[in-house]
């Protein structure tokens, strides 16, 4: 993910002002509520505009809010949060218009005058682009990267005034400086400041994206006396639902923002779990804990002991409360629960994540890579024809997922039968026979296969990055080195922590890395993006792929709009054809698409997950 196909709708909620502002109404419940969660690693900032990971997200958006916002009742559909309504768009000047809410007031706070947290405008959304523009710290520039007319020049004016500074263990940073600040001041000519609540967003080309992705915690409105008197890593100032109370190493917890405008829950469908609310006040509950457990076995007792109202689940704890059988038989909810878990009141979740796990070549590699010609690519389909996605899932995710033979995840728009890629199958012996046609000595001996470029050479050698050194990993490794067994490849695996692994990718110095990709929204363009190659490393296309064609296709694509009838199944047609050149030059191995299953005690309510929305805790409530 950096750290993520709509019809934009509004109206599920209902945004009202009933109320003078600063004045908190009457709680609806009979007592303060709070609710526990468990977090298994500590987030690394809350400043919406440098949150690049799932869990930095998650809390910065308990605080922060963006323009429009995921509804809670479908994944696919945005609806207006601090805008007043959904944006106006003329496709002719591929300028948007935006009007805020007259209700948005900033917490208070002591960055503002007499401590009191004043109105939102349409300068404060302008600040904020700039802000995540100039940033040289930021991991989010790349949803507006060279889509805004004037804010790519304007972000190389502003690194240009940072401060490089040298700390003693080697690691070097970029500080903003007085002229960074001056430069923020400075007018950006894609981003205009029509009044005091309405502004424009004018774009280079037709960015069909962009909603979705200014819906990213990057999209947040930060206040800017905030943004100079404190370091946002660690202090939160923003107009959402909670403000942040403790940011501790081994706790954090946010309680009811008491300057967050009146909104209420209505239209709720029928058979959501959050029928019961219609009509109440958001956030649902109070005070929100959250305990850094770095020790999942310690965390999940604590869950199954009622301190926690809901939890993921391992392999190895996922083995012990569910019924295998069931679970294969494709009963995937509460009843595949074993009895004595059922009888203790615990209710089983899954769904499907849009999350593909890939290998992905070095297509610089002088054996795998482009430079090998027919021999490389012969090598590539074979890998990829060697590895048993099914046992894989079996074996080692207890049957939580999804073979994958295309790029497009389950539940995402332009997802096709035809965009299967034959190549990515398991079977072994026209792995062997297309190596053979390859001109690759393949021969057996006993129950092992061994292959060489060439007869009396050394056996041709692959050897895997992996991003994580536990056990799941080893036994990862393990298993792809039986896989590359079945057609006399040597597959080894080096382990390595995420930051030595993002460090090899980065640098192109792996034959092959074991990734994955988080969507980031729901359009196939998040990630068909990751073999564009002009996206190559340091970029997000780790195996530096680079066709012609492919480019070719995802840049005609990537300007498609799912909305308008004519050019979805224009798009549509791109992206089978993309798929064919992809199974052609075979630059990925796919592994699988997720399915995510955790558990929750009864009596705790949420809205339906969603893996693109970051702000889904103001509907959560526990009834213990």
């Amino acid at each position: 993910m950096r750290l993520c196909s709509v019809l934009i709708t509004a109206g599920l909620l209902a945004l009202c002002v009933t109320e003078p502002r600063n004045v908190r109404a009457e709680p609806e419940a009979e007592a303060p509520s709070s609710i526990a969660f468990c977090e298994y690693s500590h987030p690394r900032s809350v400043d919406p505009h440098r949150a690049g990971d799932v869990v930095s997200s998650l809390h910065s958006m308990h605080v922060y809010e963006t323009l429009l916002e995921y509804s809670p009742w479908r994944q696919d559909e945005l609806v207006p949060c601090l805008a007043a309504s959904q944006p106006k768009y003329n496709r002719e000047t591929r300028t948007y218009t935006f009007t805020l809410r007259e209700d948005i007031y900033f917490q208070d706070d002591a960055c503002f005058p007499d401590g009191k947290g004043r109105k939102v405008t349409a300068a404060d959304v302008v600040f904020s682009f700039k802000r995540l523009a100039a940033l040289p710290d930021t991991g989010g520039f790349w949803v507006i990267e060279g889509q805004i007319v004037g804010l790519d020049a304007f972000r190389e004016e502003a690194l240009k005034t940072c401060k490089r500074v040298q700390h003693e263990d080697g690691y070097e940073e970029l500080v903003v400086t007085d002229g960074w600040w001056k430069q923020l001041e400075k007018d950006v000519s894609g981003l205009r400041v029509v009044d005091e609540r309405t502004f424009t967003i004018k774009l280079n080309e037709t960015y069909p994206q962009l909603l979705h992705a200014i819906t990213l915690s990057y999209g947040a409105v930060v206040a800017h006396e905030a943004a100079r008197k404190y370091d946002l890593n660690t202090q939160a100032v923003g107009t959402g639902p909670y403000v942040l109370k403790e940011w501790g190493e081994e706790a954090i917890s946010y309680s009811r923002n008491p300057n967050y405008r009146k909104i209420e829950l209505t239209g709720v469908p029928e058979v959501s779990p959050l029928k019961a609310f219609e009509g109440k006040r958001l956030p649902l509950t109070d005070e929100l804990h959250y305990e850094i457990e770095l020790e999942n076995d310690s965390a999940f007792e604590k869950f199954l002991a009622g301190k926690y109202p809901n939890s993921g689940l391992s392999k190895e704890d996922f083995d012990r409360v569910v019924d295998a059988e069931a679970w294969f038989k494709g009963i995937r909810d509460s009843r595949a629960l074993l009895p004595k878990w059922r009888e203790k009141g615990l209710e089983l979740h899954s769904y499907a994540e849009p999350t593909l796990h890939y290998i992905s070549f070095n297509m610089n590699d002088k054996t795998f890579g482009t430079h090998a010609g027919d021999k490389g690519r012969a090598l590539r389909k074979a890998f990829a024809m060697c590895v048993d996605r099914e046992k894989y899932i079996k074996d080692h995710l207890s049957g939580r997922g999804e073979a994958a033979q295309q790029l497009v995840p389950p539940g995402i728009l332009a997802r096709r039968d035809d965009c299967v890629m034959k190549n990515q199958r398991f079977d072994p012996e026209a792995a062997r026979k297309l190596l053979k046609d390859a001109g690759f000595d393949v021969q057996q001996d006993g129950d092992e296969w061994i292959t060489r470029p060439a007869a009396g050479q050394e056996q041709v050698k692959l050897t895997v990055l992996h991003r994580s050194t536990r056990e799941a990993t080893k036994d990862y490794a393990v298993f792809l080195n039986e896989c590359g067994r079945q057609i006399g490849i040597n597959v080894e695996n080096e382990l390595m922590t995420f930051a030595e692994f993002l460090g090899r990718q980065d640098e192109g110095t792996g034959q092959a890395y074991d990734a994955g990709w988080v969507m980031d929204y729901p359009d196939a363009q998040n990630m068909l993006q990751l073999l564009y190659g002009p996206n190559k490393p340091p970029g997000i296309n780790s195996a530096s792929y680079a066709s012609e064609e492919y480019d070719r296709m995802y840049r005609e694509m990537a300007l498609l709009d799912d909305r308008v009838p004519t050019e979805a199944e224009r798009k549509a047609e791109l992206i089978v054809q993309m798929h064919k050149r992809l199974d052609e030059d075979t630059p990925w191995v796919l592994m699988e698409f997720r399915v995510i299953a955790s558990l929750r005690w009864k009596g705790y309510t949420q809205a339906d997950f969603n893996s693109f929305a970051y702000n889904h805790r103001k509907y959560a409530f526990w009834q213990r």
